[in-house]
């Protein structure tokens, strides 16, 4: 009996091992997980998200106006 208590131990320590590993990877967690930590930092501090913002739009619009008059 007790062989077979060990290779119940052992069997749902796999099994706990697969879950944790199955947290670590699932692609839905680790982008949960992701968007919970920038959400995070945005509510601590939002001026570098503000600037991030800005310097994207910045860099759009600079692209549009040369592809729009630079071909003159």
């Amino acid at each position: 009996m007790t062989e077979q208590r060990e290779v119940d131990r052992k069997r749902e320590e796999l099994r706990q091992h697969l879950n944790e590993f199955e947290d670590r990877v699932n692609p839905k967690k680790v982008a949960d997980r992701a968007v919970g930590k920038a959400q995070d930092s945005y509510n601590e501090d939002p001026t570098p998200w503000i600037a991030a913002a800005a310097g994207i739009a910045v860099v759009i619009i600079g692209g549009i106006a040369l592809a729009v008059f630079g071909r003159r």
